[in-house]
C-alpha cells in the first residue's frame, strides 16, 4: 500500500470535504444528533470558500493543510495554523481527520506529526487543539502522542435546534533540549 503525506493543494479541498463528512459521520455518532449527522453533505460554498484561503495562505508562503495520500486518494488530512484565541495563543491543530476505514494504520499520528513540526518551525512553541469532550478514541490519541488537557472547555455550536457540543482543550508543551524529533 502506497502511502504519502504532502502539502494539501486547493484542488484536494473537495476530497478534505468529503474525508470530514464521512468522518464525523462515523467518529460523532452517539456524540452529535442523528439528524444533525444525517444532514451532512459537501457544501460547494463552503468548498469554495477553503479553496480561496488555502491559495491565499499557500501565497503568503503559509502550508496550513497537510493530506495523506493512499494509493492515490485522500484518506485524511489536518489543518493547523496560529491559534484563533489570542488568549491562548501559540499553534492551533484546527481539524485532524482520517476515513474511518484507514484508522488504526499510523495516518493520523503521521498527520499530526508533521502539522506539530511545521508548527514548530513556525515559531510555535506551545501547540492546541480543542476535541469533543464525549470522544474518548481522539482524546486517547491525543494523549498518546503527548497532548494534556490545559483545564479549559468550551463548546462547539451546532445550527438550530441542536444543542452545542462540549470540547475541551488541549495542549503539547514546548520540546525540551534532547526530545526525540517527532518524524522519523
Amino acid at each position: 500500500m502506497e502511502l504519502k503525506i504532502r502539502p494539501g493543494a486547493p484542488e484536494d479541498v473537495a476530497a478534505v470535504e468529503r474525508v470530514r463528512v464521512t468522518t464525523w459521520r462515523a467518529a460523532y455518532r452517539g456524540l452529535m444528533p442523528d439528524g444533525y449527522l444525517g444532514a451532512l453533505g459537501v457544501d460547494p460554498d463552503r468548498v469554495v470558500r477553503m479553496e480561496r484561503g488555502l491559495t491565499n495562505a499557500l501565497a503568503e508562503g503559509r502550508t496550513p493543510l497537510v493530506v495523506a495520500e493512499t494509493e492515490g486518494e485522500i484518506t485524511g488530512f489536518v489543518n493547523f495554523g496560529h491559534c484563533r484565541d489570542e488568549e491562548i495563543g501559540g499553534g492551533e491543530v484546527f481539524s485532524l481527520y482520517v476515513l474511518p476505514e484507514a484508522q488504526s494504520a499510523g495516518l493520523g499520528r503521521a498527520l499530526l506529526a508533521d502539522a506539530v513540526t511545521r508548527l514548530r518551525a513556525a515559531g510555535h512553541e506551545e501547540i492546541g487543539l480543542w476535541v469533543a469532550t464525549g470522544n474518548g478514541q481522539a482524546r486517547r490519541f491525543y494523549e498518546r502522542f503527548g497532548f494534556v488537557p490545559s483545564g479549559r472547555t468550551g463548546t462547539h455550536p451546532l445550527p438550530e435546534p441542536y444543542p452545542p457540543i462540549e470540547d475541551t482543550h488541549y495542549r503539547l508543551a514546548p520540546t525540551a533540549p534532547g526530545d526525540a524529533p517527532l518524524l522519523p
